[in-house]
Formats: C-alpha cells, structure tokens, sequence
C-alpha cells in the first residue's frame, strides 16, 4: 500500500459544520418541535448508512497494513456498540432487532428494512392512539354517571326531608290526646305498685332476685312509655277547645276578637290597630283556605317557616281559624278549628326556643266579607308580646285536660252545606 492510499485511510474525519451565530440584537427563530418517532427513524438511518459506509470503504482489495487493521477493529467495535444501542432503541419501540451483519447490505435492502420498521411504528401509534380514543371514552361514562348520581343523591336527600316533615306531623296528632291520658295515667299506677313490689322483694330471700330483675326491667319500660306518652300529651296542647285551655296571654286578644262579630269593615280596621297597643297584639300573616278544605298549600307553608324568624324571641303566636257562613253550623265550627290546627303544627315544629304556640276556633263568620263568602275561609296568624313585668314565659291553661284537637276533615266536606263531622264546645 503506497503513502497516498494510507493517507487517504487515516484521514480524520471532517468535523461538522458550526451554525454560524445569529446577529447581535436578533433573536434565532424557534424550530419547530420533531416528533421522538422521526428522531428515532432517522438516528436508525444515519447508523445503518454508516454501517454501510464502513463496509464498503473497508472491503476494498488493496486495504492493508497494520495501522489500517487496528483502525478498522476500532471501527468494527464503535459499530458493533452503535448496534447494540440501536437493537435497544428498535426493542423500546417494539420493533424486531437487527440480525448480526457480517456482509454488505445493498441500498435496496437498507429501504425496504426501514420500509418494514416505519410500517411497524406507524401500526403502534395508530394502536395507542386507538387505546387514548377508547379511555377517553370511558372517562366521559364515569362523568356522567358521577353527574347521575349527585342528582339521584339530591332528590333522595329532598324525599327524605319531606318524610321527616311528614312523620313529625303525624306523631302531632291530638286526637288520640284522650287515649293517650288513659294509659300515662295507667302506666304511672302500674309503675307505683311496681316499685311496692320492688321494696318488697328486696326483703326476701336470694331465690327471689329473678324476679326481682324482671320487675325492675318492666318498670324501666313503663317510664320510658310514660316519657313517650307525655311528649305526645304536650304535642296536644296546640289546640285550645275552651277558654280555660289558652295561655294566659292570649286570653284578652281572644275575648275581644270574639266580640267583634257583626263589625264593618271600618271598626275593624281600627279595632285591629288599636289590638297593637292596648293588647300588644298585630297580624303575622292571613292564610286563605280553599272551600271545605283546611289543606295548607306549600306556598303558604313557605310563607309560616319565616313567620317564627320575624317575631320576637319571647312572642307567643296565636293562630285562629274561621270558616265561611256557607253551609252547617256544627262543620263550619270544626273546619275553622282544623285550619287553625294545621298552620299551628308547622309553627310549633319551627318556633324559636322562647316561643309559644297555640290554635283556636272562632268558627263560621262574614265579618271580613258579607259578600264573597270565599274570603272567610282564613286563619290569622296573630303575634302576642308579654305585658312589661310579666314572665315572658310560662304556659297557663286552665287545669281541665285538654279534650282531642280536631283532625283533618273528609276531602269531601265544604263550607257549602256538608254534613258535620262532629260537633265542638262553642267558646263562648
């Protein structure tokens, strides 16, 4: 091998190109970002053309000597780390890895290799993005089934309020008052004659403890009826069928409602407004009835709830019911009496902690309309204050037991002529 051909073999390599600088003052325009896809394809070409470069510079007759054999071991080991990694990199993105190269590979080859690897990422991509489609899809189900759920939550929590609401007013029910008084009354005999039997046990012999236990636990029940009991008996108290049952402050405004029957409109008026100062008395609200009904609406139960937050701590709220001229005396009578009965249930389940409440019946009237009967058919919410040096609290019914408060009458009962439903003390 002659001088020229040595020197043409370990010539160095023609080190890269440096960019030349951008000017000062300007700033380099940004590149736009390569996909990993791309680098990794093209960094497989530039090392398999390298490969190819190699063989044929180095198969060539003529080669030889010995620095051209330690050159090309040292190439041969660079390839054969270069082949490795690129083994790697194709296994990384599921490709298969290239066999051992011990020949050259022809141009056509080398394509049709590359052909196969840009087909095979090419299916990969299409299969991840075939997966990101598919997850997304699950991700927008559990969306709205999170979505269906809240609003399933919501109108179960609004059912279960309603319930309670319901419940509440169905352990409020007066007429079973009577009943009620019977067996507390019944069950504080039993419970006395109990703790006898009790005491005397106790003196006897040790056989006699069993028994003794047993007592005891029946005892232990009969006063937790008796507390039940005397809950329910309080829950009667609403409603007030004689004078003698109504609190105390409640009396004089009852008194002088009553008499105002047969008034004009204008004695009215001013019998009301001058309530506010002699009586310490003014009107809450009026609730209107439909005919023969004392069903409360639930815009006008919307209305009651605010009713106990705009009075006074210390206020009594006294609910009276009237019903129209329009029919039979003794069902009119016990019309007014549920009417005022069912708003007074929804004050006492929301009254303030120092608040009272109570219902009473005026029965049948015209004095707010002789001409549209319609307008009759009404319960006023009044607001009641302590006299200055009174208690502002303290319950004064008189020391009759109270008999059972109406409850709602038929659907079919009106204030047009209906059979009564049974007749009432008049509060005269």
């Amino acid at each position: 091998m002659n001088d020229e051909t040595t020197r043409d073999t370990d010539a160095p390599e023609t080190p890269p190109e440096t960019p030349p600088e951008a000017p000062a003052g300007e700033t380099p325009a940004a590149k736009p970002p390569v996909s990993p896809v791309v680098l990794t394809i093209g960094f497989i070409i530039v090392v398999l053309l390298g490969i190819i470069i190699f063989q044929n510079l180095f198969n060539r007759p003529g080669g030889g000597g010995k620095e051209d054999s330690l050159a090309i071991q040292s190439l041969q080991a660079d390839i054969k780390t270069r082949q490795a990694q690129l083994n790697r990199e194709r296994l990384a993105l599921g490709l298969e890895p290239l066999p051992g190269t011990t020949g050259v590979e022809t141009t056509e080859e080398v394509a049709e290799r590359l052909t196969e690897d840009a087909a095979t990422l090419a299916s990969l991509a299409t299969s991840f993005q075939d997966l990101l489609n598919r997850k997304e899809m699950e991700l927008d189900e559990l969306r709205s089934e999170s979505i269906s759920a809240l609003k399933e939550q919501k109108r179960l929590r609004e059912l279960l309020n309603q319930t309670n609401a319901e419940l509440r007013a169905a352990m409020v029910d007066a007429s079973m008052a009577t009943t009620i008084k019977g067996e507390l009354d019944r069950a504080n005999a039993t419970i006395s004659a109990l703790n006898e039997e009790i005491a005397r046990l106790q003196t006897e012999p040790g056989e006699l403890r069993a028994q003794l236990a047993e007592v005891t636990l029946r005892r232990n029940e009969l006063e937790a009826r008796v507390a039940e009991l005397e809950e329910q008996l309080r829950k009667t108290n609403l409603f007030a069928a004689s004078e003698n049952e109504l609190i105390k402050e409640a009396v004089a405004l009852f008194k002088a409602l009553r008499k105002l029957e047969g008034s004009s409109e204008q004695e009215l008026a001013a019998a009301y407004s001058r309530f506010g100062a002699e009586l310490r008395s003014e009107v809450l609200d009026t609730c209107e009835f439909a005919t023969g009904s004392s069903e409360v609406r639930a815009d006008l139960e919307s209305r009651l709830r605010l009713l106990p937050g705009e009075a006074p701590e210390n206020a009594m709220l006294f609910v009276v019911g009237y019903a129209s001229e329009t029919g039979n005396v003794d069902n009119n009578r016990t019309l007014s009496s549920d009417r005022a009965t069912a708003v007074a249930r929804i004050l006492d389940t929301i009254k303030r902690p120092g608040q009272r409440v109570q219902a009473v019946y005026l029965g049948q009237t015209d004095r707010f309309s002789a001409e549209t009967p319609v307008k009759n058919q009404r319960v006023e919410v009044w607001q009641i204050l302590p006299k200055a040096g009174t208690p502002d609290a303290g319950f004064s019914p008189g020391s009759n037991p109270p008999p059972p408060a109406p409850s709602a009458p038929d659907p079919s009962v009106s204030d047009d002529g209906a059979p009564p439903l049974r007749p009432l003390p008049d509060l005269q």
